[in-house]
């Protein structure tokens, strides 16, 4: 996928996966959508969400480790930092030739990587984030937004076609 195209599918999914309103009971069932799919590919992920800056979710599966955990966690904050899914976010530092310093940011608190979006409100409020570490960070960005179309009934573009 050209590299237009595939800003075009992730700005697609940022405006479209919004929910009205969100608890606790919402943000469980999305994961446990997410876990389903990884425990289905055998991925050695490690999943956590994050709600108002409190972890609500986490769980690490089968050959995941401490590194996914730590990755998982920098990948988060580069979302909840720019209320934007990380992958959106290290394309536009890339595009831009921004490295993460040039932004006031280190690479131990923070990850360019794709596999954490945001939990975003209709109102465009970010609430957290849902994050996949353990894949190729498409593959991460993919099963978090594919967890959330199907808790929104909703169906969307991937960044992997």
């Amino acid at each position: 996928m050209s590299g237009e195209k595939l800003d075009a599918v992730i700005e697609e999914q940022e405006r479209v996966l919004r929910f009205r309103s969100i608890d606790l009971d919402t943000i469980s069932r999305v994961c446990c959508r997410a876990v389903e799919r990884l425990k289905s590919m055998k991925a050695p992920c490690y999943i956590r969400a994050v709600v108002n800056k409190t972890v609500v979710f986490a769980q690490c599966l089968e050959g995941a480790s401490c590194n996914n955990e730590e990755w998982a966690k920098r990948k988060a904050a580069l979302c909840e930092r720019y209320w934007m899914s990380s992958l959106h976010a290290a394309r536009n530092l890339e595009k831009k030739g921004q490295t993460l310093e040039t932004c006031g940011m280190n690479n131990t608190e923070y990850g360019l990587s794709g596999g954490s979006f945001p939990i975003l409100l209709e109102s465009g409020l970010c609430m957290g984030s849902i994050t996949v570490s353990g894949l190729k960070g498409a593959e991460d960005h993919q099963i978090v937004v594919s967890a959330i179309a199907d808790e929104l009934g909703v169906e969307i573009p991937s960044v992997l076609e």
